[in-house]
């Protein structure tokens, strides 16, 4: 395959001419050398330019731009670039991004051609056996683990104009590393703007509109990662600070409160230049500080450590919490709560893929006992930086890339379970306590009844229309459960008849304020189920103007966008398949899941190599026409295969009319898969 590349690399070189290759070859060879420094983000902008400008990238350049978007948590992106070129793959490096890009898109099975299929090749080509029998087994206890805590994960209403991480509770509300609502040009090696910290009140466990926490914690680099001790007056943070050699390291950093601002930083007297230091935990009485470094001696890449705090701002013995905590991956982001538990990340122990945030106990003098927390706290994306409300264990705050974008957000938890409270049983009297008059129960007069609350001011009857994101139908069949979000249970239930509509009476002890209703519609085998939470009041929102469900996709109707072919004539799209075009973009835009590859095929007349660039160029402005018609540019793959698949007898040197040979000019639309 590489020696097919090479001759086509070549050939492009002599059809295009020396000027125009040298500088789309300037591209790929300065995006090398970024890729080499490991600058993935700038090493990605320079392929994309240079595929961008026409240049056909080889299966080489592919793989490394695939990994790139790997490093840069765009796992989507990478599994999208990686199956293109799948055949291409070679080395345990390969194999082993390969296997973790599927074991963070969820896909585990073997038989699937999931991640344990690829860690199991990346073992026969050399890769740590016991780093990747871990990984295996990681997949198999993600895939028995499906079961979700009683806990509720939504993001939060943080507004910035890109990531934020790592909150910690501080006095009336809570300060975070956030992205600078300005926005900058000036952005670190993966593309994302610097961070500084800021403050947000918090009503209930809402939070308000942020602020800048102090002008003088600004920085021009990152900070963040924060912990406070336990009066608010001494904070320690994270910051990116440039050492001696020009490298970028993670330091830690001591600040304390002057009555006014916050004075003069302080390095930690601990730190080394040679390693990154950072996420420091002060434990609720002050006397420990936990952090987390890759310095050397420590179980694999980033453990967590802790070290005595003592007086005159003096520090004892660094040590290691040990393999039950620390494994050959990274643990990170430590936080103890005010109950003495230990909360981290780690990519180390089981999990879902990527950072899952885990739990432990301080028994005898250690801590033991990890445990995952489980789903929703952890996904297939990155979840970390778990923090506890000090006066409501029930509450809290987690990060996440669980996002379209792959940045970080903050997401509010809340527990959402059934709260267990203690019966309390009346004292009976004994034999021989006297019984006050007064305690003896009055004769009680007539009964009086409630006032009743006026029911008029709820909605009665949670009536709705459903209908199909596919197609715009009403959606028959559908069930729908009104559920108490409080205690769980379906207080009514009902079905959408042949209009898509449904009629469900809501009885009357639930007409009432606060009254909040968790809404499941499912009709099992034709729509993915749809689940959201409300307030009653929030009823006749829905019954004015209905809701969708988006299909589950069947063979028949995949079969009907894959049949989809269209045809052109010189570098134009015939009549008809411009109007089978507008279907698709129609389909596509309904189907945002759907992501479709556009097959482009020529004729066997002409250059051989002409004919493959040719059928990509096809495929591209086909998706562009696409793209203006309002479809995502993610859900189609344009994919260029010159006069490889001739579809009727006119192959190279045989006789055919213009019409025969239409049909081999062509492009073909195929479902690649949906989107989950």
């Amino acid at each position: 395959m590489k020696k097919i590349t090479q001759y086509i690399v070549l050939s492009l070189f002599i059809f295009l001419g020396t000027i125009s290759v040298q500088g789309q070859s300037k591209l790929v060879n300065k995006g090398d050398s970024y890729y080499k420094k490991a600058e993935y983000y700038q090493a990605l902008q320079s392929y994309l330019e240079a595929q961008n400008e026409g240049e056909k990238l080889s299966g080489e350049v592919k793989v490394k731009m695939g990994k790139c978007y790997y490093e840069l948590n765009n796992i989507e992106r990478a599994l999208t670039t990686l199956l293109e070129v799948e055949d291409q793959l070679s080395t345990k490096d390969d194999y082993m991004v390969y296997a973790q890009v599927y074991q963070r898109s969820g896909l585990y099975a073997k038989e699937d051609r999931g991640a344990i299929f690829w860690y199991e090749k990346a073992l026969k080509a050399g890769a740590n056996p016991v780093q990747v029998n871990e990984l295996i087994e990681s997949c198999n206890w993600a895939a028995a683990h499906e079961e979700i805590e009683p806990y509720r994960v939504n993001p939060s209403p943080i507004f910035t104009s890109g990531q934020s991480f790592g909150i910690q509770y501080y006095k009336n509300g809570v300060v975070y590393s956030s992205a600078s609502e300005e926005g900058s040009k000036n952005v670190d090696r993966q593309g994302k703007s610097f961070l500084n910290l800021y403050y947000s009140d918090l009503k209930g466990n809402e939070i308000q509109k942020g602020s800048l926490f102090s002008k003088s914690l600004v920085s021009p680099y990152h900070i963040g990662a924060i912990s406070f001790t336990s009066d608010f007056n001494t904070m320690y943070f994270t910051k990116v600070v440039r050492v001696k050699g020009g490298e970028s390291r993670l330091k830690l950093f001591k600040v304390n409160y002057e009555g006014n601002d916050w004075g003069k930083e302080i390095e930690l007297p601990f730190i080394n230049d040679k390693y990154d230091y950072g996420h420091p935990a002060v434990s609720p009485d002050d006397k420990f500080l936990y952090f987390v470094s890759n310095m050397e001696g420590g179980q694999g890449g980033k453990d967590i450590y802790r070290v005595e705090r003592l007086r005159g701002g003096m520090y004892g013995t660094v040590k290691n919490l040990g393999p039950e905590i620390n494994t050959y991956g990274d643990e990170v982001f430590p936080f103890v709560s005010k109950d003495n538990v230990l909360y981290f990340s780690s990519d180390g122990h089981y999990g879902f893929g990527g950072l899952d945030i885990f739990r432990a106990d301080y028994e005898d003098g250690a801590w033991k006992n990890v445990r995952n927390m489980l789903k929703p706290f952890n996904d297939v994306a990155d979840d970390f930086a778990y923090v506890v409300n000090p006066k409501d264990p029930e509450q809290g705050f987690l990060s996440s890339s669980r996002t379209e974008t792959g940045d970080d957000v903050i997401f509010t938890v809340e527990f959402v379970g059934e709260k267990d409270e203690p019966e309390v049983e009346p004292e009976l009297p004994k034999e021989g306590d006297v019984i006050a008059l007064e305690d003896l129960p009055e004769e009680q007069g007539p009964v009086q009844e409630d006032a009743k609350i006026d029911l008029s001011a709820y909605p009665a009857v949670f009536s709705a229309k459903v209908k199909s994101t596919f197609n715009n139908l009403a959606a028959k069949g559908v069930k729908v459960d009104i559920i108490d979000d409080a205690t769980g249970k379906i207080i009514a239930s009902g079905i959408s008849d042949d209009k898509g509509v449904f009629n469900i009476d809501i009885p009357d002890e639930y007409r009432k304020d606060g009254q909040e209703l968790e809404l499941v519609f499912s009709k099992e085998g034709e729509f993915n189920s749809k689940r959201m939470i409300l307030n009653i009041m929030e009823l006749a929102d829905l019954n004015e103007n209905g809701l969708s469900l988006t299909p589950i996709f069947n063979d028949e109707v995949l079969d009907d966008i894959s049949g989809m072919v269209l045809y052109y004539v010189g570098t134009e799209l015939t009549e008809e398949s411009k109007k089978t075009l507008d279907r698709l973009a129609t389909y596509l835009q309904n189907n945002p899941q759907i992501v479709v590859k556009l097959n482009s095929h020529t004729d066997a007349r002409g250059s051989k190599l002409d004919n493959l660039f040719t059928s990509q160029r096809m495929g591209e402005k086909v998706e562009e026409m696409l793209m203006k018609k309002g479809v995502d540019s993610e859900a189609t793959i344009p994919r260029g295969y010159g006069e490889r698949y001739i579809v009727n007898k006119c192959k190279r040197g045989v006789l055919c009319s213009d019409e025969e040979q239409l049909k081999n000019r062509r492009i073909e639309v195929v479902v690649w898969r949906v989107k989950k």
